[in-house]
């Protein structure tokens, strides 16, 4: 079957068709709400693709309320504790938390106190919780000298890892070492995955394609399969401006993959099957940083690309806000703030980001009304 590419008039009507509908996850007509929180600004690694100020100066050190700037250090216990009870006051009935950082498993302590806390937290009142760790995967288990028994509280039925990996060794190569090398994280996830699938701990990888990476869509897909990842989710870097010739190699790839796995899904669940998200740049989502302040997603997620959506996409401190609902913005409103917040150059890069993955999202659709999966028509 021949891969189908969507044109530009396509991508601009499903464009225009998610900013009016709002966030398919957390907008207003959803049941879930969701929030993720920042841990720590430390991290063992420095991707090239990542646009988090991460640093491991204050590591270790709870971070105090910032007026300007970026925030160093880590989330106070209290201050987390605060944003798990501001999920909690949301009246939907599902809830979902993601911790985040830099690297959330260097303050395990932190982490898994918060885990409990949200679990076993009263106003939860029995509402299905998902609390998405996402994770590098150095500090899960053995990975680190004395960590070891980690992914034992990792096996709690609401608790979902997202390890970060992008491949073997060559595939990898945009995950720079930082604390440790980028051949020992590469060799280290290797050997300790059998024991991850083993633990009974809820996994997927997530594996990041730069722009320069954008023809290796297919080997990234064999590489999981060859090792035996229970689920895959590949995604594209934001934040880079990609040529229409990375743009088309990505989503032919894209494509490629489902339909092999349409053929042959093996024992891997490849999570693209699912379209309708929000298009990666412009997440929906709220972020509580470590100091308590409360953002949409994309303030901290492109901090270092885009320093002015920090100031635009402020909404508050965790510390002072009474009630979750209204805290993000409609997408159709954050599309425009964004364009008014930033250089010309940088809304170009932005805004393409965001059509690529409205087209990603087309890519699925066309996939999948091609192979008689669902009554679903794209646009």
């Amino acid at each position: 079957m021949t891969p189908v590419v969507p044109d530009a008039a396509q991508i601009e009507r499903r464009l225009s068709q998610i900013l009016q509908r709002d966030s398919a996850n957390v907008g207003v007509g959803a049941s879930m709400d969701r929030l993720t929180v920042m841990l720590t600004r430390s991290c063992e690694l420095r991707c090239s693709y990542c646009f988090v100020a991460v640093t491991d100066d204050a590591h270790g050190q709870d971070a105090g309320p910032v007026e300007t700037g970026i925030p160093r250090g880590d989330i106070a216990p209290a201050t987390l504790n605060a944003a798990i009870d501001l999920l909690m006051r949301s009246s939907r009935p599902r809830l979902a938390l993601q911790l985040f950082g830099g690297e959330p498993t260097r303050r395990w302590d932190v982490l898994s106190a918060g885990v409990t806390y949200a679990i076993e937290h009263p106003a939860r009142a029995g509402r299905p919780l998902e609390l998405l760790l996402t994770t590098n995967g150095v500090g899960l288990n053995g990975l680190v000298e004395g960590q070891a028994g980690r992914l034992a509280h990792l096996r709690a039925p609401e608790v979902v890892v997202e390890l970060s990996w992008d491949g073997d060794v060559r595939g990898n190569r945009f995950r720079r070492g930082h604390l440790l090398t980028t051949e020992a994280v590469n060799a280290s996830l290797e050997q300790q995955l059998p024991a991850l699938i083993a633990s009974g701990v809820q996994f997927f990888v997530n594996a990041t394609l730069p722009p320069a990476a954008a023809s290796e869509v297919e080997e990234r897909y064999h590489w999981a399969r060859s090792l035996g990842v229970p689920a895959l989710q590949l995604n594209y870097a934001t934040g880079m401006a990609w040529t229409p010739a990375q743009v088309e190699a990505y989503l032919v790839g894209l494509q490629r993959v489902l339909l092999h796995h349409h053929r042959d899904p093996g024992q891997m669940r490849l999570l693209n099957w699912q379209n309708g998200a929000d298009p990666v740049p412009l997440c929906a989502d709220v972020i509580i940083d470590v100091d308590g302040s409360i953002l949409q997603m994309g303030g901290v997620f492109h901090e270092k690309r885009f320093p002015a959506l920090r100031a635009a996409y402020a909404r508050g401190d965790v510390r002072r806000a009474e009630a979750f609902a209204g805290l993000r913005i409609p997408l159709d409103q954050l599309w425009t703030l964004t364009e008014k917040t930033l250089s010309a150059d940088e809304w170009a890069v932005f805004s393409d980001n965001v059509r690529l993955g409205a087209a990603v999202d087309l890519v699925v659709q066309f996939t999948r009304r091609r192979l008689g999966l669902d009554a679903k028509r794209a646009s």
